[in-house]
């Protein structure tokens, strides 16, 4: 078993990222990644989790990136003391942060009374997010749970919804090849496209290495379809939960079991090249 998408409390998870290695460890994975969304601040732990536990680990990131819809790029093996990484990830969290003040506005607005300090102290010291202002939501009895937050005022369709600052494709591509690490195109059944396969390709121009083809959301068919879009581009193929903990209680690690030839062969090159 592998799971390369998960996310811990360093984003829109609830697990920190000690707690999502221990877990990865005893289910017995052979390769897992946390792959938190335009952040790499639970790597640290992660990776001295991983080494500590001897679990082989790919340090990661999802990147949100601007499209129609909703576009997702993964990224593996990225060396996380780059200077540049490092600075670009101070300007995104820092974006984070604007947001987090915007929500709280938008919320106030609707008559929800909570302030920065509220989400401050849910977050406990970890990188402030959506996750943080549910919590302060439900504390102050504005929701029920994380996800009727996340339902009602948090999500793109909630009342408090506010737009993250994104990368375009290009720029997440760019920095993931310029430090070490291979891009992958995340869940593409939710990509909005009318040729997926088209828009692969003008991806792999600009570098794209993989295509998370086995996902739980995808059915058999649609696993086989992004398998002949990889085999046909030579990409990579990748697997993963979308594992968030509590936010996502259906989406367990390693909930994604299936696997296939293509699958193995594509997990053998990112274990010998990019893992710890």
């Amino acid at each position: 078993m592998i799971d390369l998408h998960m996310h811990s409390t360093a984003s829109d998870g609830t697990d920190t990222p000690k707690e999502i290695i221990t877990k990865c460890r005893k289910l017995g994975l052979k390769l897992s990644a946390i792959t938190d969304h335009d952040t790499m601040d639970s790597q640290p732990e992660a990776i001295s989790t991983a080494k500590e536990l001897k679990v082989r680990y790919l340090a990661g990131v999802e990147f949100s990136v601007r499209h129609t819809g909703e576009l997702h790029i993964l990224g593996y093996g990225m060396d996380t003391e780059n200077k540049e990484l490092i600075a670009l990830m101070d300007d995104l969290r820092g974006s984070r942060v604007e947001r987090v003040h915007e929500i709280i506005r938008v919320v106030q607005e609707h008559g929800m009374k909570i302030d920065f300090e509220d989400v401050e102290r849910c977050a406990k010291g970890n990188t402030l997010g959506r996750p943080h202002v549910a919590l302060a939501l439900i504390e102050k009895g504005y929701a029920s749970d994380l996800q009727d937050a996340f339902t009602r005022y948090l999500n793109e369709e909630g009342s408090c919804y506010v737009q993250r600052r994104k990368l375009n494709p290009q720029q997440a591509i760019e920095m993931i090849l310029k430090t070490g690490g291979i891009p992958v195109l995340a869940h593409p059944k939710f990509v909005r496209t009318d040729d997926i396969e088209m828009l692969t390709a003008e991806l792999k121009r600009i570098g794209l290495g993989g295509i998370e083809a086995y996902y739980p959301a995808h059915s058999n068919a649609d696993v086989e379809r992004y398998l002949g879009i990889a085999k046909r581009h030579g990409l990579l193929v990748t697997e993963g939960s979308d594992y968030h903990g509590a936010m996502r209680s259906y989406a367990a690690i390693a909930c994604e079991k299936r696997t296939g030839p293509y699958l193995d062969e594509s997990i053998k090159i990112l274990t010998e090249k990019y893992a710890i």
